[in-house]
């Protein structure tokens, strides 16, 4: 059995040691007000600056190996939450990197995660590496296609989906605790802040300069941020998703404001980039969460409570003042329900219905129309003729048979998400929902995609609306939690469950890690009350193990800990 050596803090630079003695006066509101308002600064100065586009991304990469290297799960987690809006801001600032910056980094440390940390890879992790590998085949269809052009034509077509097949082999063996998942929604709503801040900016600049923003029955550019506004739709809708959970799972009342205001702002916004899908989809992942929810009296009131006053608030105030805003484009955009989206997807059954062995090859479709000969010829490249913008018909048109494969396995994974969540089975389902509705509109584009399907994937060892309402007992082990624990401020935790599925938090002696244990004891039989009592909220992440059998098997490789030495 390998055990995972993990800090509590997921913070570069706050060893407990350290975190005991920064017995920090200041409230944790004032902590989150101060992270968005570092988001937004950081935006605008990437805005006026470009370079620091590739100063940001660097710095990002360097934390994301720092975690590895460090085995701390916790901040690898946080990083990749936090990769989910900045690709868009990347994007929207024309920041001087790759443009598949995002999903290289999520296919990177996440897979690094696996090798290094882990060690091995569970049975959702190796359906998620199936799927990804059904879909390779078609690439030498593009190939002969193209030649020489093939690589950015199937790294832009592919990389969505390999992201998540990265992340889900992650997060399929991870297992974390309600605090630790409301610092991930944290970060994942104040990444989203980023994109927020470049579009209202934009608009900003707009009515300065010409005094009024022309809307029309199409998504606007202008209140995107300059950029797609089906990705920043995507992104912002994320960020909403990441709110209404802190609203539902927070203790502290002034976090609950913050995160309240927060979806406003982003509500707004993703309706003023006339982009349907991303509004659609919050309301049926929010939906999916009620339903899951339906026998918690308390909750699906407190739900509903949510959704009258989100309602009343969008019909009272924000829709009238859109409509006025946009010069009636808004009721005219949203009422309208016909979407080039649904020709699409029917010439991609046609395209499959041509070729069904191994389909066009990745990223080809769009060139069906035309030829790929006569784009290259066309001064345009044909960069304006529409592709496919749905995942499960992009899939059978490019791949052919194994993309129906790789359906298939997706839909196993979602429904594996769901049925081994346990306490967190209502948030599983409702990032299931969020991320497959935004692949019928807008495929794997941004890996804002792969993180909420990967996110259904982590365990939750409490039910963090539960945690929530109990009495907190130094729940949440961060800085400031931390100053009060400074009995033991220099000793090293590793929780790792063992096959009888039973978790237990172990404690090493002062400097022993995982990485310095030198000769691995045989484990033996002992009750986890006999070393420590199991601590009612750990504020750890553990590797989770599926085996089945109560005797642990002969360790194979890699480094391992003598929990009993």
């Amino acid at each position: 059995m390998t055990a995972v050596d993990l800090r509590t803090s997921g913070i570069p630079g706050l060893a407990p040691k350290q975190a005991a003695s920064a017995n920090l006066p200041i409230p944790r509101w004032m902590i989150l007000l101060g992270a968005i308002l570092l988001e937004v600064v950081t935006a605008l100065a990437l805005q006026e600056l470009r370079i620091l586009g590739l100063v940001h991304a660097a710095a990002i990469f360097v934390f994301g190996l720092y975690a590895v290297l460090k085995k701390d799960l916790a901040l690898l987690i946080c990083v990749l939450a936090y990769i989910t809006g900045s690709e868009v801001l990347w994007r929207q600032v024309r920041a001087p990197i790759f443009y598949l910056a995002a999903p290289y980094l999520f296919i990177i440390l996440s897979g690094f995660a696996v090798l290094f940390v882990l060690q091995r890879i569970g049975r959702d992790g190796r359906i998620a590496l199936l799927y990804a590998a059904v879909m390779l085949p078609a690439m030498a269809v593009t190939i002969g296609t193209t030649g020489a052009g093939a690589r950015e034509i199937i790294a832009f077509a592919l990389s969505g989906p390999l992201a998540l097949a990265a992340f889900v082999m992650f997060t399929s063996q991870v297992r974390i605790d309600p605090w630790m998942y409301r610092r991930v929604l944290w970060v994942t709503l104040i990444s989203a802040v980023g994109p927020l801040t470049i579009a209202v900016a934009d608009v900003r600049s707009e009515l300065a300069f010409a005094g009024k923003i022309n809307f029309s029955g199409q998504s606007n550019f202008v209140t995107s941020g300059g950029f797609g506004p089906v990705q920043v739709s995507s992104a912002l809708s994320l960020g909403i998703m990441a709110a209404i959970f802190l609203i539902i799972t927070e203790r502290e009342k002034a976090a609950k404001i913050i995160a309240s205001v927060l979806s406003i702002i982003l509500g707004v916004q993703v309706l003023l980039t006339f982009s349907r899908g991303g509004s659609f989809a919050v309301g049926i992942a929010i939906a999916a969460f009620a339903l899951a929810q339906a026998r918690n009296r308390r909750v699906r009131n407190g739900i509903f409570a949510i959704a009258a006053v989100s309602f009343a608030l969008a019909y009272f105030v924000v829709f009238p003042w859109l409509e006025n805003f946009t010069g009636g484009a808004f009721e005219a955009r949203f009422s309208n329900t016909e979407s080039s989206r649904t020709d699409l997807a029917a010439n991609d059954t046609e395209i499959f219905a041509n070729n069904f062995v191994f389909g066009v090859g990745p990223g080809m479709t769009k060139y069906q129309r035309l030829g790929y000969e006569v784009c290259q010829i066309r001064s345009d490249q044909c960069v304006d003729e529409a592709s496919s913008h749905t995942e499960f018909t992009r899939m059978l048109g490019e791949h052919g048979i194994p993309g129906i494969i790789a359906i298939v396995l997706l839909m196993m994974l979602a429904f594996s998400a769901a049925k081994r969540a346990g306490p967190g089975r209502a948030f599983a389902i409702a990032w299931i929902a969020w991320a497959v509705a935004q692949m019928f509109y807008a495929n794997l584009r941004i890996v804002a995609v792969p993180f909420a399907f990967g996110l259904a994937f982590l365990t939750l060892s409490k039910d963090p609306i539960a945690a929530a309402r109990s009495t907190p007992e130094r729940e949440e082990p961060d800085e400031l939690d931390q100053a009060e624990d400074s009995n033991n401020p220099a000793e090293d935790r590793v929780l790792a469950e063992m096959p009888s599925s039973r978790s237990r938090s172990l404690k090493l002696p002062r400097g022993r890690t995982t990485s310095n244990m030198d000769q691995p004891a045989a484990p033996q039989a002992v009750e986890p009350e006999e070393i420590e009592p199991q601590p009612t909220e750990s504020g750890h992440i553990s590797e989770r193990s599926e085996q089945a059998t109560g005797t642990p098997p002969p360790y194979t490789g890699g480094p391992q800990t003598n929990p009993f030495a």
